[in-house]
């Protein structure tokens, strides 16, 4: 059996009684880890793009930058934080639910509404878990039919598994294939990711997608990924955010 998963978390609160308090309670949770904490919401949104942790716990009454802008910004960066809202004023829950927040505790709160807290972000990264297993069973167990793509001189039928790697420029794409070869495209990132339809399809960076099929190791110090097939060897930069999705995975399904 795998050992419990470690739940990251930073605390932004600009009540500094509040924030130790806080701290006190999830330290008595021992799968929970604080990694950070800070009374400053402008140096709490830093914070959180650079350790993506799996939680923030976020004052919304702050001032200068509320809570709820601090939980736009972990939208517009795309990090994969669940964000628990803690409030001394109810009035902000009905704003606060195009968030979706994982939860939202009105102060004062003590251990006993953490442990629901833990307990409901378990369940939903258990679902997500679960979901993508499922997506990779049913796409590694339906027929393989090979996708039709615009070059700048023709067609081009690509079997989807055997795509490494897309990168995308302005107005075309490359694809890197398993034999070696590089196929230029006619068409967008987006187009051809619905077209290849397979969620072992994960964002490398802003300009590109890889394969986890060929995912052979991770350069944690330079950002790097490399993608491997035979003699066929392929070098990546990752974003933070896909950097962390390694990261806090124990294992995943890939075929």
């Amino acid at each position: 059996m795998l050992p419990e998963k470690t739940i990251t978390a930073i605390i932004i609160e600009d009540d500094e009684e509040a924030l130790s308090l806080l701290e006190i309670y999830l330290k008595a949770f021992r799968e929970i880890e604080v990694i950070d904490k800070t009374l400053n919401p402008k140096q709490g949104i830093k914070l959180l793009i650079r350790k993506m942790p799996d939680i923030v716990f976020l004052d919304i009454d702050m001032p200068e930058v509320n809570g709820l802008e601090v939980a736009e910004a972990i939208k517009e960066n795309q990090l994969n934080t669940e964000i628990v809202f803690t409030t001394a004023h109810s009035k902000y829950a009905f704003k606060s639910l195009d968030l979706q927040p994982l939860d939202y505790l009105v102060k004062p709160f003590g251990p006993e509404e953490l442990i629901s807290v833990i307990n409901r972000y378990k369940a939903r990264d258990k679902k997500k878990e679960l979901e993508r297993s499922m997506d990779i069973f049913v796409r590694n167990n339906r027929p393989i039919a090979k996708i039709k793509l615009n070059t700048k001189s023709g067609i081009v039928f690509i079997n989807p598994d055997e795509i490494m790697m897309i990168q995308s420029q302005i107005n075309h794409c490359y694809i890197f294939l398993s034999n070696g070869s590089v196929e230029l495209v006619t068409h967008m990132m987006q187009n051809i990711l619905e077209l290849v339809d397979s969620p072992n399809m994960v964002r490398a960076s802003r300009s590109s997608y890889i394969n986890l099929q060929y995912l052979r190791r991770i350069d944690r110090k330079n950002r790097l990924c490399v993608l491997t097939h035979q003699d066929i060897v392929i070098e990546e930069q990752l974003n933070r955010t896909t950097l962390s999705f390694f990261e806090k995975l124990n294992c995943y399904p890939i075929t």
